[in-house]
């Protein structure tokens, strides 16, 4: 009887092992996962402020979208050009988010990437898709100069010959 039950124990830590890798994947590609996703947000935004800034140049969609590709790529996610999708105010299809009553040019990005995982793989999760959008205005922005030239300015100034202001406004 004793020598029947020899390899049980064997099977067993085998078991509990791939238990464990499975919890250790977890973890691990779950922690890959977020990360990648906080990187693509990221990336996202800044997609969308290019394309909305091309966008004031009057460019094509196409043209944005290659502008929104660029600039994913520029942030360090690689992404197919097919799977950046770049929308704005279509007249003939209004989308109610991107053409408000106030007539603001408005640009959405949306881009997709696939996340390997690492340790996953051992219970058939080899990767899965992210997708973020960002939705970006082209807006004029006021930017306000002050020169400041009163005779306080020019009194502590270092040369002599600049203390006074008929001599710097000679």
């Amino acid at each position: 009887i004793r020598n029947s039950e020899k390899g049980q124990s064997i099977v067993l830590i085998a078991l509990v092992f791939v238990g464990l890798l499975a919890f250790i994947g977890l973890t691990v590609d779950m922690g890959v996962l977020f990360v990648s996703y906080g990187n693509l947000r990221r990336a996202v935004d800044n997609a969308a402020l290019a394309a909305a800034t091309q966008m004031r140049d009057n460019y094509t969609v196409a043209q944005l979208t290659d502008s929104a590709a660029q600039f994913l790529r520029l942030n360090n996610v690689d992404v197919d050009p097919t799977t950046v999708d770049v929308a704005t105010c279509d007249p003939l299809n209004p989308d109610i988010e991107l053409c408000p009553t106030d007539k603001r040019k408005l640009v959405r990005v949306t881009a997709s990437v696939p996340v390997t995982f690492s340790f996953l793989p051992v219970i058939g999760f080899y990767e899965t898709q992210i997708t973020a959008k960002a939705i970006a205005e082209a807006a004029s922005m006021d930017v306000v100069l002050v020169i400041d030239i009163s005779e306080s300015m020019a009194d502590e100034s270092s040369p002599d010959h600049m203390r006074g202001p008929q001599n710097c406004n000679a």
